[in-house]
């Protein structure tokens, strides 16, 4: 064996992995094969070795124990690491097309610099809205451990590990078969998930020469409506100094030139909508409008369904050689529900019977009768718009590994591809029908006039939408005849190339072996979208019009890598690695790595690293389409409605108070990033029961790619004066399909310009901690024990090349979009006593300054004031194994019923008044599981 196990490497399995739910070494679960913990392929090395002989931490979770916290699918999973944060989660698609995708993020660094392999292999990306691995498509039946590297990785796996690596790695040589099955349900009812493995393999590789295994997963997590939890049910909170209305409201807002306001105000249509007191003009403190309250409509949490399928056979050629064939297919369904759609640019004249004043709908004598009124309205008759987004992603792997030659060596060919279909279920009105049901007329009005004998008829009847108040038969009738519904885009990513490696040990030093690692790698990266642009243009609500019917792009990647380890005196290695990129549309990049181990004693270990990394933009960033959708929060016209003031040409229900629209998607101007990280570390175990371990790690990044936000933009509108997109600008297929181009006065704020750029600089640098502690056999059983936890030191960045530096560590940040969390910690303890095993289970979230961005009124203390608290939950779970072959678990989640903090920020439009990237809101669930092996 190349490398020796000495006395602190026991120990140190357990101070990498922890215990519990981190350390499969010590897991109460066995496999019906246990696997070698001889020299492995170890994630974030070429040279085949121990875990506890890298220079940099590896930590490995294992998958049974996670699942006694609730675990079923590799998003959950991730949260367990507490290097990585928020980054993009499944309820997120609730209000944006990203593909259904869920995405892990290493030190906030973000998802494009966060490496996901499956058994050390790429997979293509989701196509849609980001730029990496979607963990809702790994096949979890067949995961028996997860490896993380939280460490620069580019001199291993190139582009996109500048943060780090984390490994899904599935059973190997498994045999015999296992079948699960699990469900959770939620005291308060809404969100459960329910979930079943079957796992299979025959053949012994090592004693027959063959191996053939197979894994089946199946999981469904049902729907959480909005109003399901008290602290999230609706989206104005006066007590919490917190409004996140909309102002396009059912019944309709109305305004004719500077006057403005809602026939059934104050009662308005409650739940769905309610008045608040205006805070400004000269309406101050009269409720004259009526506001949606989305959460009445909108889920939550979506509906999901994930199925997989994994394949794998390995065949032994000889004593020195095996090939291997590997599949996995995954299919990840996610259904969503918003509110309905907002409606802008609507006329009615005043010869509809709906006119204020005209018998059905109260007058309002500031009004001019003789003049058009502007319309505001949610089609809430059509009820919420859903929509379903379907990834299926699947990889082929052929593989040869074995010796020749004193190499060991490893070659694979693989060939994977991701592919999304967005459909539109419901509630998409087609706009010009919807502006000719309000106007009455059958095509556009002119000069505000429908012209002579143009009355829009349907079903044989002169027909006009009522805005304020019930749809006739006929008019509900129209509406849902008009909608644009079914397959609207889809988007493929394909991924295929070949890689090789090949070490050995190449001489003898004072302190061991020196071994030498070769790699090779060729792959084609390649994406297309196609857009149904005649379809998505009929809706303005769908925000794709103008984006394009096809984008598309590719490229040839081609790469050289080396990785020496040198133990140049005993207890002393030191590790060289080096790779080279070469990008068809980037140029070349080669990034160096340099490690050090040091353990001079059984009891202490040293450990350091420093690298650059390389991350050229992905083919999403630069090549993703365009589309509109609405900011999350309120804003004014900067030049209409200048600091929430009308000014003489303004229409204020258009150009004050309201959620405008952004533009957003790839940018092909793009250029790469680059950076630099260093670690370094030392493990401690004083006794053989306990180990600690401390690492520093620190990054910097040059020329970062993302988004400048929303908020920034109009915050300082003119500094970003050129993002502003007025209609007169507009390119006309998007003018025609944004409602406040359709309202005469002034030049509207058509969109602001929200895509990708390369900002500025960003850096970070923290702590991350271990602590384990596995006791001896005592009469009362055998007990364990494990602390991990990550402390963010700093973390700051630039929107601009040599701007200001912003700082979001422990504070919501407008510029990024959220927090940096500074602290996370997860803790284990464990128990087992023949038959019988329980463990218990805390995950701990710092909390952080809010974004406290309210307006009037609520922009004084304490609601500007407020602080997110800290987050503590814990699952406990009981296991029984007394039946042969059979094993029961039953537990609570969130035993105490522990609600998420209150949030003030309106950035998460499905998550009102907390943030689900960081907190769950199901509350206190019961699990039960049950497990036959055979």
């Amino acid at each position: 064996m190349l490398f020796k196990r000495k006395k602190i490497c026991t120990g140190l399995l357990i101070a990498f992995g922890g215990t519990g739910v981190l350390a499969p070494s010590v897991s109460f679960a066995q496999s019906a094969q246990p696997e070698a913990l001889n020299r492995v392929e170890i994630t974030g090395s070429l040279i085949r070795r121990l875990a506890s002989e890298t220079a940099t931490p590896v930590i490995t979770l294992n998958v049974e124990e996670l699942q006694k916290a609730g675990v079923t699918n590799a998003e959950q999973a991730v949260r367990f690491i507490t290097q990585n944060q928020g980054g993009t989660v499944t309820s997120g698609s609730v209000s944006g097309t990203n593909g259904a995708a869920a995405y892990a993020d290493l030190r906030s660094l973000g998802a494009q610099r966060t490496l996901v392999l499956l058994n050390g292999k790429r997979i293509a990306p989701n196509p849609f809205s980001t730029v990496a691995t979607d963990l809702n498509t790994l096949p979890m039946a067949a995961i028996a451990r997860i490896e993380t590297l939280p460490d620069g990785a580019s001199s291993i796996y190139g582009t996109d590990a500048i943060a780090g690596v984390i490994n899904f790695i599935t059973h190997r040589n498994y045999r015999g078969g296992s079948i699960d099955a699990s469900a959770q349900v939620t005291e308060a009812g809404g969100g459960n998930v329910y979930s079943g493995n079957l796992l299979g393999g025959i053949g012994d590789l090592n004693k027959q020469g063959w191996n053939i295994m197979g894994a089946l997963n199946v999981r469904q997590s049902k729907p959480l409506g909005g109003t399901e939890r008290d602290f999230a049910a609706t989206s104005y909170q006066p007590w919490n100094g917190f409004n996140a209305l909309s102002p396009t409201a059912f019944p309709a807002n109305y305004s004719q030139g500077t006057v403005s306001g809602n026939p059934t105000a104050p009662n308005c249509d409650p739940p769905g909508s309610i008045s608040v007191p205006e805070v400004s003009g000269a309406n101050a403190g009269r409720s004259i409008r009526c506001f949606a309250d989305t959460q009445t409509f909108t889920n939550t949490l979506p509906k999901q369904d994930q199925q997989s399928v994994f394949l794998r056979g390995a065949l032994a050629l000889g004593s020195d050689h095996t090939a291997s064939l590997e599949y996995f297919r995954s299919m990840n369904n996610v259904e969503t529900k918003i509110a309905p759609s907002p409606e802008g640019g609507l006329t009615m004249t005043p010869l509809s019977p709906y006119y204020p004043g005209r018998g059905i709908t109260p007058a309002n004598p500031a009004l001019n009768p003789a003049q058009n009124l502007s319309i505001s309205w949610r089609t809430t008759a059509l009820g919420s718009r859903s929509g379903e987004q379907e990834n299926t992603t699947q990889r082929l792997l052929a593989g040869l590994e074995g010796v020749v030659a004193g190499w060991d060596y490893q070659a694979n060919l693989f060939a994977s591809s991701a592919k999304v279909d967005n459909f539109f279920l419901n509630g998409y009105p087609m706009t010009q029908p919807l502006r000719n049901g309000v106007s009455g007329c059958a095509v556009p009005l002119v000069s505000n006039v429908c012209p002579a004998g143009q009355q829009l008829m349907f079903n044989g009847a002169p027909l006009y939408l009522n805005p304020f108040g019930a749809q006739t038969a006929n008019g509900l009738a129209y509406l849902q005849a008009n909608q644009v519904l079914g397959q609207v885009q889809d988007g493929e990513a394909k991924m295929s190339g070949a890689t090789a490696n090949f070490s050995r040990v190449i001489g003898k030093l004072p302190g061991g072996s020196m071994a030498l690692a070769l790699a090779a790698e060729v792959r084609k990266e390649e994406m297309i979208y196609n857009t149904n642009i005649p379809k998505v243009s009929q809706a303005a609500s769908s925000g794709l019009a103008g984006s394009g019917a096809l984008r598309q792009g590719d490229r040839d990647i081609s790469a050289l890598a080396m990785e020496l380890s040198m133990p140049v005196v005993k207890g002393l290695e030191l590790g060289f690695s080096l790779r080279g990129d070469k990008y068809s549309d980037f140029g070349e990049t080669i990034n160096p790595k340099l490690s050090v181990r040091y353990q001079p004693n059984d009891k202490i270990l040293l450990r350091g690293s420093a690298n650059t990394g390389f991350t050229a933009p992905t083919l999403t960033q630069l090549y993703a389409p365009n589309s509109t959708t609405f900011t999350s929060t309120r804003y004014n016209d900067p030049v209409l409605c200048p600091n929430g003031v009308p000014a003489a040409n303004a229409v204020p229900s258009r150009d004050c108070g309201i959620q405008f629209q952004q533009l957003q998607g790839g940018n092909a101007q793009l250029t790469a990033e680059e950076s630099k990280a260093w670690t370094l570390g030392f493990v401690v175990q004083p006794t053989r029961e306990f180990s600690v371990g401390l690492d520093y790690w620190h990054y910097y990044i040059k020329d970062s790619i993302s988004v400048i936000g929303e908020q920034s933009i109009f915050a300082d509108p003119a500094k970003y004066a050129a993002l502003f997109v007025r209609c007169s600008q507009a390119p006309a297929a998007r003018q025609t399909a944004i409602g406040a181009c359709q309202i005469p006065g002034g030049d509207p704020l058509a969109y602001v310009i929200n895509t990708n750029l390369n900002l500025g600089d960003v850096r970070t640098n923290g702590i991350d901690i271990q602590m384990n502690w596995e006791g001896a056999a005592t009469p009362w059983g055998k007990f364990n024990a494990s602390v991990r936890g990550s402390y963010v030191l700093k973390y700051e960045f630039q929107v601009e090349p040599n701007g200001r530096w912003f700082n979001p560590n422990g504070n919501y940040n407008a510029q990024f979009g959220g927090p940096v969390i500074r602290y996370q910690q997860v803790t284990t303890i464990g128990w087992q006593k023949g038959d019988w095993s329980s463990q218990l289970t805390n995950r701990f979230v710092n909390g952080y300054r809010d974004q406290n961005a309210q307006g009037a009124p609520f922009n004084v203390a304490p609601f500007n004031t407020n602080k997110v608290g800290d987050y503590s939950i814990f699952d406990i779970a009981v296991t029984y194994r007394g039946v042969k072959n059979l094993t029961l678990s039953a537990g609570v989640l969130n035993l105490f019923d522990t609600n998420p903090p209150f949030t003030n920020q309106v950035s998460r439009f499905q998550s009102r008044a907390y943030d689900d990237r960081f907190h769950n809101p199901l509350g206190r669930t019961y699990r039960v599981a049950a497990k036959y092996e055979f």
